[in-house]
């Protein structure tokens, strides 16, 4: 009897459970990493980390400043940001701006500016005798008159000897910075006043990304006009130094 009880005791015991083994760790990304995100516009952000979704909007911490953004997941380039993150990728190379072409100008009149070496009846006299040309002179007598050879006909210079090839490329320079300089500061305008002019947004993340936006495009332009203002400087101290130098006009535009 004791024997069968034994036997009943065994069969109803639980069978031990198995013990689990210890499978390899869970990939995690490396900590510290930081994540750009790239717009559709080609504007690159970088994050701290990888930005988290939250209905429709990617939300996360600027690296540097740690200012918390969000972005609307329509405004990001899906294939553009797995580029920029995978594995030895680099930054773009921005394209060479091409070279600008130099455009027609028109010199303002300098008025009463500039005044006369000569009177008028003395400059009349002198414009009618070019046209009539100086006489030759009589040969003595006795001579029999040669033949005199055809005099040459030399390029006008300014008062320096200087002449319209040297101030051609001088102004073909000075005007090429200055017309860039005004196509950029256009450009940044442009830019900042769409800045200003987007949706500011309800949530404090919105409200900090239209900031960022508005301080970097303020900055940009700020930069273009200090550039311009320059380029204007120069083109204008050009034409200043060839109306003292005798220059003609033409040979600046």
């Amino acid at each position: 009897m004791k024997a069968v009880f034994v036997l009943v005791l065994f069969l109803a015991a639980p069978a031990p459970l198995p013990v689990p083994t210890a499978g390899p760790p869970a990939a995690h990304p490396p900590a510290g990493r930081s994540w750009i995100v790239v717009q559709t516009d080609g504007t690159r952000l970088k994050f701290e980390a990888a930005p988290e979704s939250r209905s429709g909007m990617l939300v996360g911490r600027l690296q540097g400043s740690g200012t918390f953004v969000s972005i609307p997941v329509a405004r990001v380039d899906a294939s553009a940001t797995e580029r920029a993150n995978a594995p030895g990728a680099v930054a773009p190379t921005p394209p060479p701006r091409p070279a600008a072409t130099p455009r027609p100008f028109a010199i303002p009149p300098l008025g009463d500016r500039v005044r006369m070496k000569t009177s008028p009846e003395d400059a009349r006299r002198i414009l009618e005798g070019a046209k009539a040309g100086t006489p030759e002179a009589s040969p003595p007598a006795g001579t029999t008159p040669s033949p005199t050879a055809a005099a040459e006909e030399k390029p006008p210079t300014d008062n320096h000897g200087r002449g319209e090839t040297y101030w051609r490329e001088r102004a073909e320079a000075t005007r090429g910075v200055f017309d860039e300089a005004e196509r950029n500061l256009a450009a940044a305008e442009n830019q900042l006043k769409s800045a200003e002019q987007s949706f500011l947004g309800v949530g404090e993340a919105e409200r900090n990304t239209y900031i960022v936006r508005v301080i970097e495009m303020r900055a940009v332009a700020e930069k273009a006009r200090a550039e311009h203002t320059s380029a204007k400087g120069r083109w204008e101290a050009l034409q200043e130094e060839a109306r003292k130098a005798g220059a003609f006009p033409g040979w600046l535009r």
